[in-house]
């Protein structure tokens, strides 16, 4: 167990809390059905953005028609097998209804399945507990997918297709039909893309055969087919050239559309605890996943609690379409450590348009992280925190990882708390990404102390390509930060408000990290960054682009007005330009009472 960590006021906390904070149906949700207007869009030069409009229009759909009731008295003991009972339910019930797990303990011994657009809900994380003893190839607790997809041939796309298209004109359209979910890509232009030898999450690790890698890509919803033209539901957020082979392709079998997870409590994941694989206009909502394990099965870097571990991602969204994460609760792992087995939130294989909003993500190695995905989604007024990894408790790892496998792009990272916000290029790199009104603090929830290399608010790696930083709180009193590293300075490692183009290789624990892009090159990352209306507590002072005259910050980048959730604390949350500048965020609010 790791000493810094006292578990159990947390976790019986947390039960009752997520209960009483979200009841069954809609569950809270935002309902963002308009983009904001134009004007909102001109703190951010338009070739640097995108139109954000994520998760499922209108929001989460509230069903209310029971098709079956789990028997709590023969199956929620927390002995009896419940598995293949749920499952039965499952699979009998009806689209656009639900299925019932009343409070109780449920058994699981191996995956549940999710193939279709019903809603799986419980009584509240408080009442009701899915406890997973599964074997070694087990891989998430619950799927929300189509089962494992196989693929066509790719269709060739015939012109350039460029931002904020909404149509693509391909070879032949024959094999493409009204509402599919299909995905474009395309070989990468280097000219931007850093592969970084990353062979996941793209084609050809899925997907039709190709040559070379295809690190860009969207996955979009065809609207209707004029001859050999799919219109989609969609912007084009990247533009994708006929230079670069791009192409277009889609799962041979049906995708499951409008599935749902509510209401309860899960743990024992061995590979993921829950996976949305292809899935579209799909959610989990009002959740609690716990990695805690048993006292006597806890290791060194785990924490014993009442949970039957974690290994892999909380909530994997892999090849999906306006999926929604929201009001949930997603901590701890079985061990925290590099290499997937400690991830709290993860979008990835071009994952596009899909809402992150209004969750918890607590002490995990990476508690948020984009991997090769799509464009358009939006992560946003979350409280994360305390990442960290037992290969080196001096290290102070990423709270929200913007890249860490090539090629995100045009995602919106908007109004969360976090101490770090970053991107990296152990597996490549990524490009356009917008961070908006959130606080980013530099100093993890646990104690200072306990870091003392690699500190910074923001931290963008060499190669990271037009980033946007926008409207933010960085830094915190007292932190002894310096502004800006961007070249190896002398002696022990700075802490920093924003660290630029440094090396993959972050840190030796004395000293600073080792290399660094030429600051001076046009296309450091430092010279790409586009920088506005932040303030930060090295200078003491809110720093705008000399370049915008613009210095009226919009509300939100994808809201057209304050979330219901947000209830009667200040919106926006985090101004810089206000006393105070940062609110209160209702996910801290809620994790502050987990330990009252």
């Amino acid at each position: 167990m790791h000493p810094s960590c006292s578990i159990r006021l947390r976790v019986l906390a947390s039960l009752a809390f997520l209960s009483a904070a979200c009841t069954s149906g809609a569950c809270g949700t935002s309902a963002p059905v308009k983009s904001p207007t134009a004007v909102a869009g001109d703190i951010i030069p338009a070739d640097r953005r995108t139109a954000w409009n994520p998760g499922i229009p209108g929001g989460i759909p509230s069903r209310t028609t029971i098709c079956a009731t789990v028997d709590a008295a023969a199956y929620g003991d927390g002995s009896t097998d419940a598995t293949a009972a749920i499952q039965s339910a499952i699979d009998g019930c009806p689209e656009g209804q639900v299925v019932l797990l009343p409070a109780g303990t449920y058994r699981l011994t191996s995956n549940l399945e999710i193939k279709k657009g019903i809603v799986l809900r419980g009584a509240g994380p408080a009442l009701t507990r899915l406890r997973a003893t599964l074997p070694p190839s087990s891989v998430a607790v619950i799927y929300l997918w189509s089962g494992w997809p196989t693929y066509g041939s790719a269709v060739k796309v015939t012109a350039d297709v460029p931002k904020d298209a909404t149509s693509i004109p391909v070879a032949d359209a024959s094999t493409f039909a009204l509402g599919d979910i299909i995905q474009i890509d395309q070989l990468d232009d280097t000219s931007y893309v850093y592969d970084g030898d990353c062979p996941w999450f793209k084609r050809p690790d899925y997907g039709p055969p190709t040559t070379g890698h295809r690190s860009q890509g969207q996955t979009v919803e065809i609207a209707s087919i004029a001859g050999n033209t799919l219109n989609l539901t969609t912007p084009i957020h990247l533009g994708f050239k006929l230079a670069f082979a791009a192409q277009v392709f889609k799962p041979t079998g049906r995708v499951t559309r409008y599935a749902g997870l509510e209401g309860v409590y899960l743990t024992g994941g061995r590979n993921n605890q829950i996976t949305m694989l292809g899935c579209a206009y799909c959610w989990v909502a009002n959740v609690e996943s716990d990695g805690t394990t048993p006292a006597s099965a806890t290791a060194q870097d785990g924490v014993a609690g009442p949970g039957n571990g974690m290994k892999g991602t909380h909530v994997l969204i892999d090849a999906s379409f306006r999926a929604v994460v929201r009001d949930s609760y997603f901590h701890h792992a079985t061990n925290v450590i590099q290499g997937g087995g400690a991830y709290g939130i993860s979008l990835s294989s071009h994952t596009s348009d899909s809402l992150v909003e209004n969750n918890i993500i607590y002490y995990l190695n990476k508690p948020l992280t984009m991997r090769a995905t799509g464009g358009g989604n939006v992560v946003a007024y979350n409280y994360i925190d305390d990442a960290w990894t037992s290969a080196d408790g001096a290290l102070q790892e990423t709270t929200i990882d913007m890249g860490h496998a090539s090629f995100p792009f045009m995602e919106l990272v908007e109004g969360n708390q976090a101490p770090q916000i970053a991107t990296d290029t152990v597996w490549g790199n990524s490009g356009w990404m917008t961070v908006f009104r959130n606080f980013a603090s530099s100093q993890q929830e646990r104690t200072a102390a306990h870091e003392t290399y690699q500190i910074a608010a923001i931290a963008f790696e060499a190669k990271a390509r037009f980033m946007n930083v926008v409207g933010n709180v960085l830094g915190a009193p007292g932190a002894g930060l310096v502004y800006e590293v961007n070249s190896n300075p002398p002696g022990p490692d700075q802490k920093t408000v924003y660290r630029l183009g440094h090396g993959q290789n972050a840190g030796g624990g004395g000293d600073d990290i080792g290399t660094y892009e030429d600051p001076k090159s046009s296309s450091a990352t430092a010279n790409q960054l586009y920088r506005h209306g932040n303030y930060d507590y090295a200078t003491g002072s809110v720093i705008w682009d000399s370049t915008n005259s613009n210095h009226s910050l919009p509300e939100s980048l994808y809201l057209p007005g304050k979330p219901a959730f947000f209830g009667s604390e200040p919106w926006p949350f985090v101004d810089p330009t206000r006393t105070p500048m940062v609110g209160v965020l209702p996910a801290k609010k809620r994790f502050d009472a987990l330990r009252r």
